[in-house]
């Protein structure tokens, strides 16, 4: 009876995250990395960017909510109802927190690592404010193709009776 009841519980479970997860992806702009959602959620004043103290205030907040206990420490058992929490919201994409210190408390400043990381990452221009041009990431040109390439070791007729050797070196392969 057991072995049922954990069946339908998982299958309702996945179904929650897949509506949760979809419900994220409708949401987020064109163009956008699934990881953009990390810093999104924080753009208070919906002027898509995200300053660094919208994110500040955001994680003062959502550590505020997680510490149920109100003590500045999450203790593991409010660590596990916080991941399930972000596994619920993001999915895939969900960051788990972790005691990197292992002294049995996520305090304020391990539960924004993962957010502070990615803002720091993301603000390319050093202005302390993340904008979705720079969420989006960098975009890399293709060169152009100015010659068939021909595989090394290959005679004109295609056949592979020539010993393929290192460009740099001279040397065979």
């Amino acid at each position: 009876m057991r072995g049922i009841a954990g069946s339908l519980a998982a299958g309702a479970m996945v179904a929650v995250l897949t509506v949760a997860v979809s419900e994220a992806v409708e949401r987020m702009p064109a163009g956008l990395p699934a990881s953009a959602a990390l810093l999104l959620r924080y753009d208070a004043d919906h002027d898509n960017s995200i300053s660094k103290e919208e994110m500040e205030a955001g994680l003062k907040a959502d550590f505020a909510a997680a510490d149920t206990n109100h003590d500045g420490c999450l203790d593991p058992s409010e660590v596990r109802i916080e991941n399930e929490r972000r596994l619920a919201r993001d999915g895939v994409q969900a960051s788990p927190l972790v005691d990197w210190n292992l002294d049995g408390c996520v305090d304020a400043r391990e539960f924004g690592n993962t957010v502070r990381s990615y803002f720091d990452l993301a603000d390319r221009t050093k202005d302390g404010r993340v904008t979705q041009i720079e969420l989006r990431g960098p975009s890399m040109p293709i060169a152009p193709r100015t010659a068939p390439t021909k595989a090394a070791g290959m005679a004109p007729d295609g056949s592979t009776t020539q010993t393929p050797t290192n460009p740099t070196t001279g040397l065979p392969y």
